[in-house]
């Protein structure tokens, strides 16, 4: 993949005056970012390429990479409103953590995700392992480059389970057995930890 770009769109000038007029009324109306919906956020012109975009996530490639946001001249609640409106392009956002954040911000905040059974690895300078999470897609968006690490990294779940099947079909059954995740503190009312 890394020798390929078919899994690059980079927006146009056309696109982003396109987003640019979606987000300005809702930025300028100080509207709740969690309650934008795709009909809030019209792109006619690019809502028809992010479908096309949408489909090769979900039933192709699995993963594709928009350019060209221009983040280092908006700021972070443009940057956020346009993220969160393309994203409604590609479905519905679900709640990041127990606090019904629709957004989160991977960001040093001197946590310690090892000694503290509260902090989240993406609030401290640790390295995230692979993991999932319990959505269909997941988006990011990078609003400042890191000094360094930072770097991005995709696995295919759908490759895992055809190697297994193919190497070692014996544990395909561990892959539909229930996995047990950490809430690292935030636990919804009446829920398991």
């Amino acid at each position: 993949m890394s020798k390929q770009t078919d899994w690059v769109y980079t927006l146009t000038a056309d696109d982003l005056a396109e987003i640019e007029a979606a987000l300005r009324p809702l930025v300028d109306g100080d509207s709740d970012i969690a309650s934008i919906s795709k009909d809030d956020f019209p792109l006619p012109r690019l809502g028809p390429r992010l479908a096309e975009l949408c489909n090769e996530v979900l039933n192709g490639r699995g993963f594709t990479l928009l350019r060209g946001l221009p983040v280092e001249q908006w700021s972070i609640r443009e940057s956020a409103t346009a993220y969160f409106g393309i994203g409604c392009h590609f479905g519905h956002a679900r709640s990041q953590n127990g606090k019904g954040h629709v957004l989160g911000h991977v960001r040093d905040l001197g946590r310690d995700a090892v000694n503290d059974p509260t902090s989240r690895v993406y609030q401290t300078r640790e390295r995230q392992t692979y993991h999932t999470d319990s959505c269909d897609i997941v988006a990011l968006l990078c609003l400042k480059t890191a000094k360094s690490g930072g770097a991005s990294a995709l696995v295919s779940s759908m490759t895992i389970y055809n190697e297994l099947r193919k190497r070692r079909p014996d544990l395909l059954r561990c892959l539909f057995e229930a996995m047990h995740s950490d809430r690292r503190g935030e636990v919804p009312d009446g829920e398991n930890p």
